[in-house]
């Protein structure tokens, strides 16, 4: 309701009052400088609509993308920087543009377009882009799993250099844990997976409720008769010891991911400390 309330109170000062393009693009800059980025983007929108000889397009497509980029709304904010891309005929600012593009894209998780993204960018980037392309490409690299490339970068971006070289030793220890190594330890012995990855706590639950139930159908199977033990046990019994290895695969598949994503927050930091993140 307040969105649609904003946007009658700018049509209206555009028809009514007759306000000049100038004003309306001076008040969107100010609600920009407040952090009121939705509503300049709705006011820098109706200079867009309104501006017949586009006039201010190069100046308000680049802006409408970071006003996304702070609300959180990356693939509209990847595409007015394409817009902004296209409304430049200055070299510098396409190539900054295809960056903060690229940003958005690794956020999203869209990493074919980030790399395509990467080859459009111009081969004579002043050291600030230069810069900003080996910091993207180097997260790019880790996030596709070209951990070799990814490394040989982030230690061009590094001070500590041992500290990077660490970084990735401890990541290719990570790449050899298995998942389907835990799931078949885990059905040679019930809980022997978890342990295996590390998670002791479900190992050790994952082995004990498996070995009561047989222990419970040996003991059924002793006093009344095997068949009574293998209908009462037995179906509970396979659920548990299927579902404990079943478990331990993806307890594996999750390790490595928080494993890898532990090292990437350490990799930042190393650049944090060697004084990135321009």
């Amino acid at each position: 309701m307040k969105r649609v309330l904003f946007l009658i109170l700018i049509t209206n000062s555009l028809a009514s009052f007759g306000q000049s393009l100038d004003q309306t693009f001076d008040f969107a800059n100010q609600l920009y400088k407040q952090k009121s980025y939705q509503n300049a983007v709705e006011a820098y929108k109706r200079v867009v609509y309104f501006d017949s000889t586009s006039l201010y397009s190069n100046q308000i497509y680049p802006k409408i993308a970071d006003c996304f980029f702070n609300l959180e709304k990356y693939q509209e904010s990847a595409d007015y920087y394409d817009l902004a891309y296209f409304s430049t005929e200055d070299s510098l600012l396409k190539d900054t543009y295809i960056l903060k593009k690229i940003s958005c894209f690794l956020i999203l998780q869209e990493y074919d377009y980030a790399e395509i993204e990467l080859l459009n960018l111009g081969s004579d980037l002043p050291d600030s882009l230069e810069y900003d392309k080996n910091f993207s490409e180097a997260i790019l690299r880790f996030a596709k799993e070209e951990y070799d490339l990814s490394e040989q970068i982030f230690k061009k971006l590094a001070s500590d250099t041992l500290a990077i070289n660490a970084l990735f030793d401890k990541n290719t220890k990570v790449g050899k844990i298995s998942p389907k190594k835990a799931k078949i330890m885990s059905m040679i012995m019930p809980g022997l997976g978890q342990l295996y990855v590390g998670d002791i706590k479900n190992g050790l639950n994952s082995f004990i409720l498996s070995a009561g139930l047989f222990a419970l159908g040996v003991r059924s199977a002793i006093i009344n008769n095997p068949l009574d033990a293998a209908i009462s046990v037995l179906p509970w019994f396979q659920r548990y010891y299927q579902g404990g290895f079943k478990k331990a695969e993806l307890i594996a598949i999750a390790k490595i991911q928080e494993k890898r994503y532990k090292i990437y927050n350490q990799l930042l930091d190393e650049i944090e400390k060697g004084g990135g993140f321009r």
